[in-house]
């Protein structure tokens, strides 16, 4: 029997007022940013400085009990539950490259290289800057930020979304639409959804805005080193035209052959330049550092997670540790969404495994090659990245200090900047277009040209903010107030799903 059309073929519908709402709160912002660039920072650092005081604890708490919700997770029979019929779409090498390119765009490159500096010249714990002990805790502490701890986030956020999209049958990719499959008869669920959808919505715009703002002046200082001259707004608009090309080709193509390989690609490439910095570089020095930063990191894991400097009150917890969770939360919808949707076919085990420790351990070994050459340049007087006024420029000079480090190294490393952050705007149009599709089509996707009306949106953001010389700091610190209420979101979330798991059996 011949199945009806529209049992074939089933068109995504947009949800326009959700899209046209969060479209002109996003322009009403950047047009404040431009036109008064410094009293909307003041008032943007005021509301941070309340949010963090108020919060920062509760964030630290939440994502040190995280972790252990995680492992039970992976290792209780809720591991064995399977998401979605059918085999994994992906290899697991595919599958991990477009977790750690959706989760770590153009920052994690270049703080590969630079983020030990930051605790080497202002450490945790009362520790003297610029000291052996300094260093010593400086490698350590970038493992932890980017490890287990920012991966919780996601890990938390994909499960629920994914056993509501996978196993429950919940028709669209939306935090709210799992949130309001969860909240059952509650009366005032719908209204409470359209707010999850803008805060999602605004978070991931304000995220991406913040990673093309440090990612493009990165590409661009890449290219005006190898061509001898200054970086400037025009190499920069050049570089972002040609990001915003690649993330809507790719959008357009699709993920798996869009995106995949593009991911692929990327990591193929990083995978050379960390091979080659290793092999090239202080080689003994970086594994005996990465051996011993491992090890600091895990005997310090509890210290590093609760550490809140009452007596000090140095500030560090708060600009760095709490910031950087927070940052995750931004970040905890996007990827959700897109962990789900590419864990087709994979139990709960597989994703909580794959993502906290196959990115978790991918990063530490970025992290710890790029950042262990750096820090040996630092301790044996090569060149001294923590004394850099520009960290962008002296990132380049500290190339130069190794073979082809001149043109060859800065080439590929500015390439592999713009994988990363193309496949992590392309991760971004899809959920941005799946939180705002009130029907996803018959492949569970949103509709393409509206994802590249989300890549428009995500290229004019810095763009002006740019072209008026407007502060990326605002933005940033306004996104990360956004995403605070997320952590009652997945408290929330986390609470349905177990609640699922009883009612199935699981």
């Amino acid at each position: 029997m011949r199945k009806p059309d529209n049992a074939i073929k089933q068109k995504a519908v947009i949800d326009k007022p959700i899209s046209i709402v969060c479209v002109v709160i996003v322009g009403i912002f950047v047009a404040l940013m431009a036109a008064k660039p410094d009293a909307t920072l003041d008032v943007v650092n005021k509301i941070f400085d309340v949010v963090t005081s108020i919060m920062g604890v509760p964030i630290l708490w939440f994502v040190f009990i995280g972790l252990f919700i995680c492992l039970y997770l992976a290792f209780s029979k809720h591991g064995n539950v399977k998401l979605g019929d059918g085999k994994p779409e992906y290899s697991m090498f595919s599958y991990i490259a477009m977790m750690m390119c959706a989760a770590l765009a153009a920052t994690a490159t270049y703080y590969s290289f630079v983020e030990w500096s930051f605790y080497y010249a202002e450490p945790a714990f009362s520790i003297k800057p610029l000291t052996q002990e300094a260093a010593e805790m400086s490698l350590p502490y970038a493992f932890f930020h980017w490890g287990f701890s920012v991966q919780v986030i996601f890990v938390l956020t994909a499960v629920a979304i994914a056993y509501g999209y996978h196993v429950k049958k919940v028709p669209v990719l939306r935090v709210s639409a799992i949130c309001e499959s969860m909240m059952g008869d509650f009366k005032y669920k719908k209204p409470l959804g359209k707010v999850i959808d803008a805060l999602t919505i605004l978070s991931i715009v304000g995220g991406m805005g913040v990673s093309l703002g440090l990612g493009v002046p990165i590409i661009s200082a890449g290219i005006a080193h190898v061509m001898g001259v200054e970086a400037n707004f025009t190499i920069n608009l050049i570089v972002l035209l040609i990001v915003a090309v690649v993330f809507s080709v790719t959008s357009i193509i699709g993920i798996e052959k869009g995106m995949k390989k593009l991911s692929d690609l990327t990591m193929y490439l990083m995978i050379i330049i960390i091979a080659f910095i290793f092999v090239v570089g202080p080689t003994k020095f970086i594994a005996k550092e990465f051996t011993y930063s491992v090890g600091k990191m895990l005997s310090n894991y509890v210290d590093m997670s609760l550490f809140t400097d009452p007596i000090g009150n140095s500030g560090f917890p708060e600009i760095n540790t709490i910031f950087l969770f927070t940052l995750a939360l931004n970040y905890a919808a996007l990827m959700g969404i897109f962990i789900t949707k590419i864990s087709k076919g994979r139990t709960i085990r597989e994703v909580v495994l794959t993502c906290l420790l196959g990115i978790s351990v991918g990063t530490w070994i970025m992290f710890g090659i790029d950042g262990g050459f750096g820090l040996h340049a630092e301790v044996t007087g090569l060149f001294s990245l923590s004394g850099a006024e520009d960290t962008q420029a002296g990132l380049f000079q500290l190339f130069g200090t190794l073979p082809l480090g001149k043109v060859i190294l800065p080439i590929a490393f500015a390439l592999a900047t713009l994988g990363f952050l193309a496949t992590s705007l392309d991760s971004a149009s899809f959920t941005l277009a799946a939180s705002a599709t009130a029907k996803l089509d018959e492949n569970g996707n949103p509709n393409s040209k509206f994802r590249l009306v989300w890549c428009a949106v995500l290229t004019l953001v810095p763009l002006v903010i740019m072209f008026t010389g407007a502060p990326f700091s605002a933005l940033k610190t306004i996104c990360i107030v956004l995403s605070v209420p997320f952590l009652f979101v997945i408290i929330g979330m986390l609470i349905g799903l177990f609640r699922w798991f009883k009612e199935d059996g699981n």
